[in-house]
């Protein structure tokens, strides 16, 4: 697994459109319950939302490679 950084949940959004990837976000809801959200297109929008939730982690994978998103505004 490789890492990359965003600055803004923008970039982030941007390189998932110009990638043709889906951004997966696993998070726990206010119940402490694990939910994953897959995001493409125009819910990358909504990928902010789901990044601040509590311990959250959000990756894509392209080419085989799985990479971890690292929220750099957050």
């Amino acid at each position: 697994m490789k890492r990359i950084t965003f600055a803004t949940p923008e970039e982030l959004m941007q390189h998932c459109l110009n990638e043709e990837v889906s951004l997966v976000v696993e998070y726990r809801d206010e119940t402490n319950k694990q939910r994953q959200v897959v995001l493409a297109g125009d819910r990358l929008a909504e990928a902010d939302t789901f990044i601040r939730q509590a311990k959250s982690e959000a990756y894509y994978r392209k080419d085989g490679i799985f990479f971890e998103v690292i929220a750099g505004w957050k």
